[in-house]
């Protein structure tokens, strides 16, 4: 530690050491400078001893000097402020430290009455500059101390400010003895509390008698009013020891709402997802996408109309992440995925002590979790009548109530339902309710099915092809201009998540470098569901021609269409050719 930091101490010693001995003083730091002095060498603080002075021996060789013969004895020889030097004796003493020698002290005599009293009492001089240096030494230690105690109060204070949870530190009288930011925020107040009882802040609360034990508390929730509010916290308590005795107590305090908040953003995917992602540019598609980006940054309930594969969650995530919601939680939740029996817990928790078996400190609901973002309802169509009502008070009063509770529970919420049901005729056979359809049905988006967008096929296709073959890592460079005749006459009653299962499971099985028919067609005669769902949907006639025209278009591509193999193809299908003809007009392939 520099010796200037104790500037004003040592001119004091010094002072005190002239007015004891009679002769002047000066103190210097290690490198020669002088901090202290009385007498001559007031003036000179500030500005730098003689090298090769009795000072600079004394600093390196950490031994004492006495000189009686100033400018001729051998410790002068190479002085180089000899020829200014009056001095008739002097005395230097090293100032030791924890780290070294960090400075000295010197006694000069400048008269001759004052070098015979220096001579007489040079071992009480002595003895006297020991002492006077041990005292810097010790004060030296006391101001490294002292700022390493600064430095640690500032330090802790930091850590403490830091942290995102409440803090207290409280003693036994229940008087607040620290508070950390975050406790200032999270409980409203904005005058001082240090100094304050407890119970001024915490008025008739559950805490108070936690605070008189001597065990440690962790993680136990509790409801706490303060000035009027409640808030829901996980309570952790640890008491301070100090020669085995309780001094006092540390609380902290988390944000129970705030911590299953992040606990959900961490498992989600916060990737941002925008509108610029949803492949497809067909003019149905295009309007749709656009009529979702200009109600995004509006804060109203939207509700997404489509069959199932349609992209009704990509839409809600894009709508999210295009709202001022954007850096909250997005919550899917599937309606239709809960069982009845547990619906109404999982949406909005329960009060702890509600169920046997249950998690007893209770549980935190999805709304809660997901408040300031977005919370999107898939298939709500699927919700049970006795939560509809539940969802409607959302919808109204921004509010739920816990299962088993007394008290509602304020949310902030943005909600965008999907169903692929035709809720209105729901609504009439009273399988939905009325009122929470109209709440929903603000502001409607039909997503078409593929089929109505037959334009983005291929480029869909394309993009899946692509992620694929990364995923599977094949040398797949396209699709065959066959391969992509049977994909734009499909019809793909799972649309695009069907075309995406198409292309991955082509990519895994061809063996050539680009996708071929037949290995499309070996998954689309597979999968009898949907070409059952198919049928229900385009009627029988309709699937029988497009199955007919699938199979001459194979023929045709194989023998040709001259009239030789036109003949060929008819006895291939035994049919007369007059028949092939006929079918070939209908189907648009006469050429």
């Amino acid at each position: 530690m520099p010796l200037e930091n104790l500037e004003k101490e040592l001119q004091e010693i010094a002072e005190a050491i002239m007015s004891v001995t009679g002769l002047d003083v000066t103190i210097l730091d290690s490198s020669l400078k002088r901090i202290a002095g009385t007498g001559k060498y007031r003036e000179k603080i500030g500005k730098y001893a003689a090298k090769n002075s009795v000072f600079e021996k004394c600093i390196k060789t950490g031994k004492e000097y006495v000189i009686t013969e100033p400018r001729t004895c051998t410790e002068c020889i190479n002085c180089s402020g000899k020829k200014n030097c009056r001095e008739e004796a002097e005395v230097c003493y090293p100032i030791e430290s924890d780290e070294g020698i960090a400075g000295v002290i010197g006694m000069i005599a400048f008269s001759p009455e004052q070098k015979e009293a220096f001579i007489r009492n040079q071992l009480k001089y002595m003895n006297f500059v020991s002492r006077m240096s041990k005292l810097i030494a010790s004060s030296i230690k006391e101001k490294i101390l002292h700022q390493e105690l600064q430095y640690k109060s500032i330090e802790l204070k930091t850590i403490i400010d830091s942290v995102d949870d409440g803090i207290l530190a409280i003693d036994n009288n229940k008087k607040i003895l620290c508070a950390n930011r975050c406790a200032y925020k999270i409980f409203g107040v904005k005058d001082e509390i240090i100094g304050k009882n407890i119970e001024e802040l915490f008025f008739e609360n559950n805490l108070i008698k936690a605070l008189t034990i001597t065990d440690e508390i962790k993680d136990r929730e509790e409801i706490i009013k303060i000035h009027g509010k409640t808030f829901r916290f996980l309570i952790s308590i640890k008491p301070i020891i100090f020669n085995e005795r309780k001094t006092g107590t540390v609380v902290i305090f988390k944000d129970f709402n705030k911590l299953h908040h992040s606990i959900f953003r961490i498992s989600e995917n916060t990737e941002p997802f925008t509108f610029s992602k949803i492949l497809g540019n067909s003019p149905a598609f295009t309007m749709v996408k656009e009529q979702a980006r200009q109600i995004a940054d509006q804060d109203i309930t939207v509700l997404l109309l489509g069959e199932s594969g349609t992209g009704k969650e990509l839409f809600a995530r894009a709508i999210h992440h295009e709202s001022s919601r954007r850096n909250e939680i997005f919550l899917p939740i599937n309606c239709g995925a809960i069982p009845d029996s547990l619906i109404e817990s999982e949406l909005f928790g329960y009060e702890k002590g509600t169920f046997t078996g249950a998690n007893p400190k209770g549980k935190v609901g999805k709304f809660e979790s997901a408040s300031g973002g977005t919370v999107f309802l898939d298939e709500i169509g699927d919700l049970p009548l006795h939560m509809q009502v539940k969802i409607l008070r959302v919808l109204q009063e921004k509010e739920i109530y816990r299962v088993g509770g007394i008290s509602p529970v304020r949310i902030d919420v943005r909600i965008i339902a999907a169903t692929n049901r035709d809720l209105q005729l729901m609504v009439q056979k009273g399988e939905f309710r009325e009122d929470l359809f109209y709440r929903l049905n603000i502001v409607p988006i039909k997503i078409p099915p593929l089929r109505e967008r037959f334009e983005d096929i291929l480029e869909l296709a394309e993009a899946f092809l692509q992620r694929y073959t990364k995923i599977y890592n094949k040398d797949i460079k396209g699709i065959s201009k066959d391969a992509k005749k049977i994909l734009l006459s499909y019809s793909y009653p799972g649309n695009v998540r069907e075309l995406e299962n198409l292309i991955e499971y082509s990519v895994i099985f061809e063996k050539d470098h680009f996708i071929q028919e037949e290995t499309l067609l070996k998954k689309i005669k597979l999968e009898e569901p949907s070409l059952k769902t198919g049928i229900e949907r385009r009627g029988l006639k309709e699937m029988v021609a497009r199955y007919e025209k699938q199979i001459i278009e194979d023929l045709l591509h194989s023998y040709g269409d001259s009239t030789g193999a036109k003949r060929d193809i008819a006895k291939k299908l035994n049919i007369s050719q007059a028949t092939l003809y006929r079918k070939l007009k209908e189907l648009n392939l006469d050429r």
